[in-house]
């Protein structure tokens, strides 16, 4: 939550300060694009880490990488500078991410996965409830880059229940009826082959969710209507506060009745509200019409929230958690990375309405794929790996 918690401080500085370098909305989309990419390029080193040297390491890296980063965007003198220390900040929430994933596919039952890994979720909604709100009187205050001492400091502190839980966390290890017939590691086509259709939802959702996650809706809210810092901390505090219910149901959802019973909905849903919110921009509707769209949009995308990961810890091999994680986020990130990149793209050359018409064609292609091309997770068991030759 503290982590959490200095992420929603410093969310609705992001927009503010990227304009602040008077750039185009295009350019401005980097430093949003730049966290994710970073995260892309952490999963595979990370999922490598995780499986060599064990969980404890990675999980004190990473609040301690996000917090120096953090400070140094408070004296970033040029917008290549800014950049570079959003992208480190995105590799360091990989690290964060993954080392808590591990912990639950090696650990949670597949009737618990789903309420750990969307209550792990729903904790860090907790933590940026205030955190927008906060965050943008903040910058209204003492200026934009002033939220970014707020989140080093909560990083930092985050340091101390990671410290002191971190020891509890079991490097990875072979247990004796998991053991392959050779002791030589799975390769990567031996890893991805057999679970080929799981890593198609995981980069189309990706690219779904992408821009929501990213922050261009807010970036979207500052160009389009001129919001500022406090308004947006004011629409992310109430969009938080909104999902959070629904993202704790939904895991409770998906161990009850069974993963696909809230993603299909959920996706569907998503569609339907970035339409909505495609169709304010088209004829440019009244600041009013665009929080309804993006409340909807909101809600459906809290009632997929940890979804995905919770199908990525289910199907994670044994004989390669870390790796198959580290890959599976990065199928992920990549989507999650090219998806802001087009929205922008889309925005600055066909219109905002087209670029919100992308993102509903990805929910829509997530949804049909879950329908016709992915089979219930939750009562079955991880797809065996490809065998390995003598």
């Amino acid at each position: 939550m503290l982590l959490a918690f200095g992420t929603g401080i410093a969310l609705p500085a992001i927009p503010i300060l990227a304009k602040s370098f008077e750039v185009t909305f295009g350019q401005a989309s980097f430093v949003l694009t730049a966290f994710v990419l970073g995260g892309t390029v952490g999963t595979l080193p990370t999922g490598w880490l995780i499986d060599r040297v064990g969980r404890r390491p990675v999980l004190i890296a990473g609040p301690l990488v996000t917090a120096a980063m953090a400070f140094m965007v408070m004296f970033a003198q040029s917008f290549p500078e800014l950049l570079f220390y959003r992208f480190m900040a995105g590799w360091a929430g990989q690290m964060w991410l993954l080392a808590r994933l591990a912990r639950i596919s090696h650990e949670a039952g597949a009737g618990q996965r789903g309420r750990q890994v969307s209550w792990m979720y729903g904790m860090d909604n907790v933590g940026r409830l205030a955190g927008p709100l906060v965050g943008g009187l903040i910058a209204a205050v003492l200026g934009p880059r002033s939220p970014f001492a707020a989140y080093g400091v909560l990083a930092l502190l985050a340091l101390v229940p990671t410290i002191k839980l971190a020891s509890e966390i079991p490097s990875r290890r072979t247990p004796v009826g998991e053991r392959t017939q050779t002791s030589r590691p799975m390769s990567i086509p031996e890893i991805v082959l057999p679970r080929l259709p799981y890593f198609g939802i995981s980069f189309f959702s990706a690219m779904a969710r992408g821009p929501v996650f990213a922050g261009m809706l807010f970036l979207y809210a500052a160009f389009a209507y001129n919001l500022d810092a406090s308004s947006i901390g004011v629409l992310a505090t109430t969009a938080s506060l909104m999902g959070l219910p629904i993202g704790f149901t939904a895991g409770w959802l998906m161990d009850r009745y069974g993963r696909k019973v809230t993603m299909v909905p959920g996706f569907t849903s998503v569609t339907l509200g970035m339409l909505l919110i495609g169709v304010t921009a088209f004829l440019q509707l009244p600041l009013q019409f665009y929080v309804g769209a993006f409340l909807f949009a909101v809600a459906s995308q809290s009632l997929t929230g940890g979804s995905i990961q919770t199908v990525g810890a289910d199907v994670a091999p044994p004989e390669a958690r870390g790796m198959f994680l580290g890959l599976w986020r990065f199928t992920a990130q990549v989507g999650s990375a090219f998806s802001p990149v087009a929205f922008a793209f889309f925005a600055d050359h066909a219109g905002y309405g087209f670029a919100f018409v992308f993102v509903a064609a990805a929910a829509l292609a997530t949804a049909l794929l879950l329908i016709f091309s992915v089979p219930e997770t939750a009562r079955s068991s991880a797809p065996a790996p490809v065998p390995v030759p003598a």
